[in-house]
């Protein structure tokens, strides 16, 4: 079951909204919870999970890329530009949490080594790579 890619990406999914909905609610809380931490662990392990899953079929299986990792950059972009402008027109005590910013980078990383892994399978002439079902 849970050597299954699909199986990673609900995983990852399901703790993306989790962690963005409470990095929002911690924000507008001013910061007072103590589990976000415990969360961007969480959240960390299972997307790193899925795109070594996702990796390791692009390399060793035939491949279909169907879910775009640009959309969770599009989407953590979103959440970043959004808490950043919050603080500045709310200012006070609202204040981007740190693990918002970590949790940005992680997944800034991950995308990046993604797409680097992609170009190099593509280099390497690999006949197993498909884009959205075209060899």
């Amino acid at each position: 079951m849970f050597k299954s890619e699909k199986v990673w990406r609900l995983l990852a999914d399901f703790w993306t909204v989790v962690l963005i909905a409470f990095l929002i609610l911690d924000f507008f809380s001013f910061n007072s919870y103590d589990y976000p931490p415990v969360f961007s662990v969480i959240y960390v392990v299972v997307l790193s999970l899925y795109v070594g899953t996702k990796e390791f079929e692009r390399w060793c299986t035939v491949y279909e890329g169907r879910h775009p990792g640009e959309l969770f950059i599009i989407v953590w972009t979103i959440l970043m530009l959004f808490l950043f402008s919050a603080k500045f027109v709310l200012g006070g005590k609202y204040a981007v949490s740190p693990e918002a910013v970590a949790d940005y980078i992680i997944v800034l990383s991950l995308f990046a080594l993604t797409q680097r892994s992609k170009r190099l399978c593509k280099k390497s002439g690999s006949t197993r790579f498909t884009t959205r079902g075209k060899k």
